[in-house]
């Protein structure tokens, strides 16, 4: 972020009130974001394969603590209310778990498969926070930059370098609440990511020059 932030790293909970279920330990609760995808898998690509690398993050979200955006320049990290992975971890899992259900590749795989890929997809989280700026409707905001790689190559090239972002409405001051909006964020993201790349993916027309494509928007 350009402008400095007053980041407050507070231990009692001051926008969220009220129980919210969850995996918990002494005080503090546990939650995972899951992006569910749904409907049918799409044709796949018999020679295409995927490798997901683990998503970078932003340090201000780098954090297990969920993060709540109080105005412009306060932000605050909730040690009551936690993710149970870090946040690069759960996104790259949960991205890799709907693209291999997508059925875009003949296979899907992590960072550290023995399988050779001729895709590689590389990310970057920098937005994962509840935007309480508007108290009267707070959103769950998520954003992440992904870069599709032919990996292939001796030297990759970009075929897909774009940002998405997704605000979702919170329907209740609980951290439960904010974690499901999250989720309704994330797989808004991943929905318009596999639309994109089914878009590269696709044969080019004939005659027409091969490169990078710009999504539509």
């Amino acid at each position: 972020m350009s402008r400095l932030l007053l980041v407050s790293l507070s231990l009692a909970l001051l926008v969220l009130s009220g129980c919210s279920s969850g995996s918990q330990t002494a005080d503090r609760t546990y939650y995972i974001l899951e992006a569910t995808r749904t409907g049918a898998p799409v044709a796949a690509d018999r020679n295409a394969s995927l490798r997901v690398r683990r998503l970078n993050v932003d340090e201000v979200y780098a954090t297990r603590q969920l993060v709540y955006r109080l105005d412009e320049f306060r932000y605050e990290s909730d040690y009551y209310h936690q993710f149970l992975v870090l946040p690069g971890v759960m996104l790259t899992d949960e991205t890799r778990d709907w693209l291999a259900d997508s059925g875009l590749f003949a296979r899907v795989s992590s960072l550290g498969s023995r399988y050779e890929s001729t895709y590689a997809l590389e990310g970057n989280i920098q937005g994962l926070y509840a935007d309480f700026t508007n108290r009267a409707a707070p959103q769950a905001v998520v954003e992440i930059r992904f870069f599709l790689l032919n990996d292939a190559d001796a030297e990759p090239t970009v075929l897909l370098s774009e940002t998405y972002k997704a605000a979702s409405p919170i329907a209740a001051r609980s951290a439960e609440a904010v974690v499901a909006a999250l989720s309704q964020s994330l797989a808004q993201i991943l929905t318009r990511l596999e639309a994109d790349l089914q878009k590269v993916l696709a044969p080019p027309p004939s005659g027409s020059a091969a490169g990078q494509r710009t999504p539509s928007t």
